[in-house]
């Protein structure tokens, strides 16, 4: 919840005004700002937003410097993402998110792979890997990483998953595979995760096809499958066709 000081910094008056809509735009923008870059669509499902409010809401804090619109490739919904402005109004000590073009389709799977898991765990128990990434750093080790090695320094060379599950001393590691990787690479990781026993399981959810297949050989071949689980993100994909066709319904 945020603080008083938290929801008065803003002067504008699109911004932060009544009470209930300055605290559901402050939720917003923290969430954008921990997951890294959202769609419409996401925020929408996420928050329960019909298209005219999700749009004013957002271009509100777009209007307040809170977040801002990224347009990268044609064809692809834009990003949002939060602003340093945006960042330090939620308390989240972390950069603007960096979405290049070749990681538009990552980010916006991500964020429908997070929305599922908060709705299965609990918002409060997802991680983005920005988020854990921070912590690892802060604390000096593994938290829901793999070590697949030692940097020159000494320090141990981490695999990071996209998203991890925290769960009082339970840890669950989610990775989103969208592209097939090399056999040798596939296996190393896999085999990094086998080992990592601070993590209680690694969830997968991958294309059907090579991708998915590579993956399963992958797992057989280093005999980790107690340890790692594939699920199809196929059927994730669809949620925004699927809360248009729910808002639908409720206005009929």
């Amino acid at each position: 919840m945020p603080s008083a000081e938290q929801l008065a910094i803003d002067p504008d008056p699109r911004v932060l005004v009544g009470a209930t809509t300055r605290v559901r735009d402050w939720e917003i923008v923290r969430w954008v700002g921990r997951l890294g870059a959202v769609t419409l669509a996401q925020l929408r499902l996420r928050f329960g937003l019909g298209r005219t409010v999700a749009y004013r809401r957002v271009a509100a804090c777009v209007e307040g410097g809170l977040l801002e619109r990224v347009y990268l490739l044609r064809g692809q919904p834009a990003l949002i993402r939060a602003t340093r402005r945006g960042l330090r109004l939620t308390g989240l000590s972390l950069g603007v998110a960096q979405a290049p073009p070749e990681l538009v389709g990552h980010w916006i799977s991500c964020g429908w792979v997070a929305i599922a898991l908060e709705a299965e765990f609990g918002p409060d128990a997802v991680q983005s890997e920005r988020e854990f990434r921070l912590a690892e750093r802060w604390n000096e080790r593994a938290i829901a990483s793999a070590k697949l090695g030692e940097n020159s320094d000494g320090s141990d060379h981490l695999h990071r998953p996209d998203l991890a599950v925290l769960r009082e001393a339970t840890v669950i590691a989610v990775e989103v595979e969208l592209t097939p990787k090399s056999p040798k690479r596939l296996e190393a990781i896999v085999k990094a995760w086998r080992r990592a026993r601070w993590v209680e399981s690694v969830r997968y959810y991958t294309r059907s096809g090579p991708t998915q297949r590579g993956l399963e050989r992958a797992i057989e071949r280093m005999h980790a499958s107690e340890r790692i689980e594939v699920r199809p993100i196929e059927p994730l994909l669809g949620l925004a066709t699927l809360n248009d066709a729910g808002h639908e319904r409720n206005r009929a």
